[in-house]
Formats: C-alpha cells, sequence, structure tokens
C-alpha cells in the first residue's frame, strides 16, 4: 500500500471517528425529550431527573473501564459495544414511551438511561484512540473533530427531529435509536489505524568532528525504544505493517570514506503506551562549528504512567483542575 493510499486512509478514519462521536453526543438531547416523557408517564420532576442523572452516571463514570478496554482490545470492540449499548437503551426507553404509564418501573427505565451513557462512553473512546494513533503528530487537530461532533450531537439530531417531527418524543427516541446503530456499526467498517512508517537517514560528518561522548559510533536502540517499538507493533487494531512501504535514504559521502556516518533516526510513532524515554543518556545533541550534520534528540521525560500516576501530587492537581472545569462547563449546558 502506497504511503498516499495510507493517507486517505488515515483521512477516512478521522471521518468515521467523526460520525461516531457525533452519535455520541445523544446524552445531551435529554432535555428535548425529557418534559414530554416525564409527563406521558406522569413522573414527577425529581423522577425525570433521575433517569437524566442516570444517563450522566453511566457516561462519566464508565469512561475508565471502557477506555481500558479500548487500549486492550482496540477501538473497534469499544464502537460496537458503544453502539450496542445506546441503541438497546433509547429504543427501551422508546418502548416505554410508547406503552404509557405504568408500563416499566423507574429504576428500569434508569439501567435503559445508564446503558446510553456507558455506550456514549465507549464508542467516544474508540473514536479518539482512532484519530489520535493515526495523526501521532497532529494529535490536537485530529482529536479535534470528533470532539467537536461529540458537542454537536444533540444539536443534530434535534434539527433533524424538529423539521421532519417536530414535538414527537417517541420519533425522536426512535430516531436516537436508529441513528445511533447505523452511525457507529457502519462507520465502524472504516476505523483502521495504520501504522506509519520509519525513515532512516544516513548524513556524512568530517573526518575532524570528535564525538562527545565515548560511546562507539554504531548506535543501537536502548531497552525503552525497543520496548515502545514492540508496544506499536502490537496495538490492537492496527493494520500490520508494510514493509515495502518503508523508506530509507543514504546520500553519498562528501568526505574520506573513513568518516564516521551519523545516523539520524526517527524514532517509531507514539501510541497510547509508548514509552516518553528518547534514548541512551550518551547520545546528547550537538552542533558545533563546520558540522555538517546535527543530531536531533527528542528531550527526556520521566516515564510515568498506570497505577505509578497515582504516587505524584501533580497527576491529582490536573485531575482536580480538570474535573472542576469541565462540571462548569456541563452545568452550563444541562
Amino acid at each position: 500500500m502506497s504511503e498516499r493510499r495510507l493517507e486517505v486512509t488515515r483521512v477516512i478514519s478521522v471521518v468515521a471517528a467523526t460520525v461516531v462521536a457525533l452519535a455520541c453526543g445523544t446524552n445531551y438531547a435529554y432535555s428535548a425529550w425529557g418534559p414530554q416523557f416525564a409527563e406521558r408517564m406522569h413522573f414527577s420532576s425529581t423522577q425525570s431527573n433521575l433517569i437524566g442523572t442516570s444517563a450522566n452516571l453511566g457516561m462519566y463514570s464508565g469512561g475508565i473501564p471502557v477506555g481500558m478496554l479500548v487500549d486492550r482490545k482496540g477501538p473497534r470492540p469499544g464502537v460496537l459495544m458503544g453502539g450496542g449499548l445506546m441503541t438497546v437503551g433509547y429504543f427501551s426507553i422508546h418502548r416505554a414511551y410508547e406503552s404509557g404509564p405504568g408500563s416499566v418501573a423507574l429504576p428500569w427505565l434508569c439501567l435503559f438511561a445508564f446503558m446510553t451513557g456507558i455506550g456514549g462512553a465507549s464508542a467516544f473512546s474508540g473514536s479518539i484512540k482512532t484519530s489520535a494513533l493515526n495523526w501521532p503528530e497532529h494529535r490536537g487537530t485530529a482529536t479535534a473533530f470528533p470532539l467537536s461532533a461529540f458537542g454537536l450531537g444533540a444539536f443534530f439530531f434535534t434539527s433533524i427531529s424538529s423539521i421532519a417531527f417536530p414535538d414527537n418524543a417517541s420519533a425522536f427516541l426512535l430516531l436516537l435509536s436508529t441513528g445511533c446503530l447505523v452511525m457507529c456499526y457502519v462507520s465502524v467498517l472504516f476505523l483502521r489505524v495504520v501504522p506509519h512508517t520509519q525513515t532512516q537517514t544516513y548524513v556524512s560528518v568530517p573526518a575532524n568532528e570528535q564525538r562527545r561522548s565515548s560511546n562507539p559510533l554504531r548506535r543501537t536502540k536502548s531497552k525503552e525504544e525497543r520496548t515502545s517499538t514492540r508496544r506499536h507493533e502490537q496495538e490492537p487494531g492496527t493494520q500490520p505493517f508494510d514493509p515495502n512501504t518503508s523508506t530509507s535514504s543514504f546520500p553519498q559521502a562528501d568526505g574520506d570514506s573513513e568518516n564516521a556516518g551519523t545516523l539520524e533516526t526517527s524514532n517509531a510513532e507514539p501510541d497510547e503506551t509508548s514509552s516518553l524515554i528518547s534514548s541512551s543518556p550518551g547520545d546528547m545533541p550537538y552542533q558545533e562549528n563546520g558540522a555538517k550534520a546535527t543530531v536531533h534528540q527528542s528531550s527526556h521525560h520521566l516515564d510515568i504512567r498506570g497505577f505509578s500516576l497515582l504516587k505524584h501530587v501533580e497527576f491529582y492537581q490536573l485531575w482536580l483542575l480538570l474535573g472542576i472545569m469541565t462540571g462548569i462547563g456541563l452545568m452550563t449546558i444541562k
């Protein structure tokens, strides 16, 4: 597969992830059908709020377990599970609305709403991971599309409902059920994590150039780099790597044949579990007068992830900051 086709596949994957995220944002459309549903079922405002709270509880309490599922199994199982849960949840609420008051107990309705919430979280996690892994150097832009679609999902469905069948909560619930099913299960066919090729370039250096480190001239991958590469190759949901797409360039040396060659190698593309440590401390970047090549290295950071984060105060600071800021936003939306 050529590099051009790989890039097209990545773009299609981001578009599919955006469509999935559009279905995941239906949880915010509760205010469009909640009042009519409460009136039809003869619920009080407290009972109606319990149903909406159950949906929010499913969305945000299920984020961690479904994120672990997506990391372990890949984006597609998360999207499939999420689409199924949202479809079953909305369709069950639709049937309860059609049957009338007393047909379904309040705890069951809360369970159905909880299913729609956790389904949205699961499918959304798969869409975000697909976008981030396909564009590791442009993750902010790539993930911005599904994030925007997630926020506009309620607006998208309510706009269709207001045009096609205004003031009809039953038809709107059926639209949510059908839309989540179609959008998730059709888009999942195009969700692919395409591996990036590794490019190796040899650049010659003058014979009088002295290496600042006592390390041998032949550079080998560090333990962390080998671990990161293996993890990238084993990333769930990633397409098999095609060696025909990898490219390497070996320009002609300008000096004596005994001149030392400096290898400038791009590290394996980062994934959700890749190490943040770039290379061994002996390979330090340098640039002196008359040098024809500069070795570019990533800055060295501590490799902290998983449960090790719980030991650091900075983790709790970021957690509280994000929780407070996003909580204020959700209060405004709701």
